[in-house]
């Protein structure tokens, strides 16, 4: 296991912890709250821009500040009106389904940021030239399938071209459970400098 593998874990347990705290409908009206956000920045653009140009006079910046302001306004709306709703649901019955259900949904969100993270890598660079931490670690393929699911997802003019990662380690459900042995475990001698 190397400190990539550490990482991935990490993103993984604090996904699943906030959310877990949260609970899903929190975590599900707290995504809503972003996409309505751009969406009502984006319908209500031209009539912000007609307020935005009474006090900018530089034409450049009319539309961003507009933009910005009724993304941040209503942002701040809707996190309102999903901490209202959230809280109402922890405290009701289904608190605890609503935590169980956040966990599974932090888990999910926390594998989709290390699948987005290796096509961000394979475009960037092929893995071949990856350190070898990152070569070496055990969540490496479990990500390439995922990616690749992913990509299967898209348009075919859309699909980022995923380069499979180098072989060489054993990636079943029972690999991932056993420790690799290093130092004294493997039999060979330290050798100190």
């Amino acid at each position: 296991m190397t400190w990539v593998d550490l990482a991935v874990l990490g993103v993984l347990a604090i996904s699943a912890l906030l959310a877990f705290m949260r609970g899903l409908v929190r975590e599900v009206l707290g995504v809503g709250a972003w996409v309505g956000a751009v969406a009502a920045a984006i319908w209500m653009l031209p009539t912000a821009r007609v307020y935005a140009s009474r006090w900018i006079t530089e034409p450049i910046w009319i539309d961003p500040a507009a933009f910005v302001s009724v993304f941040l306004v209503t942002l701040i709306v809707l996190f309102l009106i999903a901490h209202v709703i959230g809280g109402t649901v922890r405290r009701s019955a289904l608190g605890g389904v609503d935590r169980t259900l956040g966990l599974v949904f932090g888990l999910v969100r926390g594998a989709a940021l290390v699948i987005v993270a290796y096509i961000i890598g394979t475009l960037m660079l092929p893995p071949e030239q990856w350190p070898e931490p990152v070569r070496e670690a055990r969540a490496l393929q479990p990500a390439y399938q995922g990616a690749v699911w992913v990509a299967a997802q898209l348009p075919p003019e859309y699909r980022p071209r995923l380069t499979a990662p180098p072989g060489g380690r054993d990636t079943t459900a029972e690999a991932l459970l056993h420790a690799t042995p290093q130092g004294r475990a493997t039999g060979k001698p330290l050798v100190r400098e």
